[in-house]
């Protein structure tokens, strides 16, 4: 929510950011003063329920006013992580991001496979992540890292970084690597399942630790130059940090 003094100035913005709104996936409500001035926009994804928009309101109130609005439900974890259940939220948000801006997206599920702590397989893996990058635990051993605007073969690179900083460690690891372009459409479920068959590759007799899916598609989803996808990328960072 953006709050601007009413003016002429101010209308004409709200406005604009109303009609820059449809280009997007999400719906928009005016917030006014008791005099029916205006005082902001509240934007919201297309999908959201009223009860996630009811909580999030909530939540906006409480640190409005100087409290601590946060729900325990959606909340991070001591690591300062999403929990698990915001995984396909998280997810549905930057699979719309591949819709807008044409870029790929990547998710690593990576699998500790001797007994290591939690907090040792998070700080090995944190240690080759990008500050756009996404860390999301499943369990005490499964971790998923959503990489946008990251290709397959960039990837790849970025779990045997990951894979080598584990071992240094001394924790062992497997990974199913997934990957949507902007044409597959997929869903959280879809791309999650690919990750999880990927995996599940990796588990059986003579695999590698590392599988992927096949790198045969081309990127044609990208229909935008070398120049235009830099672009993007820097929209892409900006809107993340």
């Amino acid at each position: 929510m953006t709050r601007i003094a009413s003016s002429k100035d101010s209308a004409l913005f709200f406005a604009d950011l109303e009609q820059q709104a449809n280009r997007y996936p999400v719906r928009s409500v005016k917030l006014t003063a008791r005099d029916r001035s205006l005082l902001g926009l509240f934007l919201m994804h297309a999908d959201a329920e009223a009860t996630e928009v009811e909580a999030a309101l909530t939540r906006l109130a409480g640190s409005l006013n100087g409290k601590n609005g946060s729900d325990p439900a959606s909340a991070a974890d001591a690591g300062g992580m999403p929990g698990p259940s915001q995984l396909k939220k998280i997810l549905r948000a930057e699979l719309d991001r591949v819709q807008l801006t044409r870029l790929p997206c990547s998710m690593i599920l990576l699998a500790a496979t001797n007994e290591a702590p939690p907090a040792k397989i998070t700080e090995a893996i944190k240690e080759c992540l990008h500050h756009v990058d996404i860390l999301v635990p499943r369990n005490n051993h499964e971790f998923a890292a959503i990489l946008p605007g990251t290709n397959l073969g960039k990837a790849i690179l970025r779990a045997k970084t990951i894979r080598n900083a584990a071992m240094a460690a001394g924790i062992e690891t497997r990974m199913g690597i997934a990957l949507c372009y902007a044409n597959d459409r997929f869903s959280p479920d879809n791309l999650l399942a690919q990750a999880e068959a990927e995996l599940a590759r990796t588990r059986q007799p003579g695999a590698e630790p590392i599988c992927h899916v096949s790198g045969i598609r081309a990127e044609d989803a990208c229909q935008v130059s070398v120049e235009e996808r830099a672009q993007l990328f820097g929209f892409l960072v900006k809107d993340t940090n």
